[in-house]
């Protein structure tokens, strides 16, 4: 047996588009702000959380000028690098690998 649906297509207007348009941009941005608001808190929440063990147990020690965070649980001793100190470090110790050949190509 057929069954027959009917399909009523509504004409919209431009002023009723708009206020559909504007709306729907409203609701897009109440979610972005929802979603930042959401992000936030979880970073605040996780803050100085170690991501092997989970503890709250990070520690910032300077090496080479550069902060790195260790987790200070005995168990654990995760190091955590921000994005750009890895380079760093790496930069800094080829510049003293340097130095190292230099001094030594003296006495050779």
């Amino acid at each position: 047996m057929e069954e027959k649906v009917c399909i009523k297509i509504a004409e919209i207007d431009a002023e009723e588009l708009y206020f559909r348009q504007q709306e729907s941009d409203k609701i897009k941005a109440l979610h972005q702000r929802a979603q930042e608001a959401a992000d936030e808190a979880y970073r605040e929440r996780h803050r100085d959380h170690c991501f092997r063990c989970g503890t709250k147990s990070l520690v910032q020690v300077e090496y080479e000028n550069v902060i790195i965070d260790i987790c200070a649980n005995k168990d654990c001793g995760a190091m955590h690098l921000d994005p750009g100190e890895l380079e760093a470090i790496l930069d800094q110790h080829d510049k003293v690998k340097k130095v190292h050949r230099a001094i030594l190509a003296v006495f050779r």
